[in-house]
C-alpha cells in the first residue's frame, strides 16, 4: 500500500466515524484537505472540480475539535484556494448545517440547479444512482466579487 492509499484509507475511516460517506474521494479531479494532530485527522474537506464550479464535500471535524473554528478556518482556506484556481462558484449539499453555511456566505439553492451544474461530479452521480438526491438541501456561494 502506498502512502497516498494509506492516507486515503485513514481519511475514509475518519469520515465514516463522522457519519459521512467517503465514496468518490479517489476520483480524478477531487482535491482533499485534512488537518491532523498526533491522534490523527482533526478535520477534512474535499472539492470535486467541474469546470468553473466545484462541489464542497466531506467537511467534517472530530468531535473534540468542534466549536473551536476548525471547520470555518478549513472551509475558508479551501474556498480561497478554489478562487485562486479559477473556481467561480461552489456548491454543497447539507441537510442539517444550514446556519453554519449561511454564516460562511452560502445561500440555499434549488437541488436541481446544483445537480445540473455538477452532473459529472462523483457525489452527484452517486446521489442520482442511489436515489438520495431528492432528500438533500443544496447551498451555493459565488467566489468572484
Amino acid at each position: 500500500m502506498t502512502a497516498a492509499t494509506a492516507d486515503l484509507d485513514d481519511l475514509a475511516a475518519f469520515l465514516r466515524a463522522q457519519g459521512l460517506d467517503p465514496h468518490g474521494l479517489d476520483e480524478p479531479g477531487t482535491l482533499l484537505w485534512t488537518t491532523r494532530d498526533a491522534a490523527g485527522p482533526t478535520a477534512s474537506a474535499a472539492l470535486e472540480l467541474a469546470g468553473p464550479v466545484g462541489l464542497l464535500r466531506s467537511v467534517a471535524v472530530r468531535p473534540d475539535r468542534r466549536g473551536h473554528g476548525t471547520a470555518r478556518r478549513l472551509v475558508e482556506d479551501v474556498l480561497a484556494e478554489a478562487a485562486a484556481g479559477g473556481i467561480r462558484r461552489v456548491y454543497l449539499f447539507s441537510t442539517d448545517a444550514g446556519a453554519f453555511w449561511r454564516r460562511l456566505g452560502f445561500r440555499e439553492v434549488p437541488v436541481p440547479e446544483a445537480a445540473a451544474a455538477l452532473a459529472a461530479s462523483p457525489q452527484v452521480r452517486q446521489y442520482l444512482a442511489d436515489g438520495s438526491l431528492a432528500g438533500e438541501v443544496a447551498w451555493s456561494r459565488d467566489l468572484t466579487p
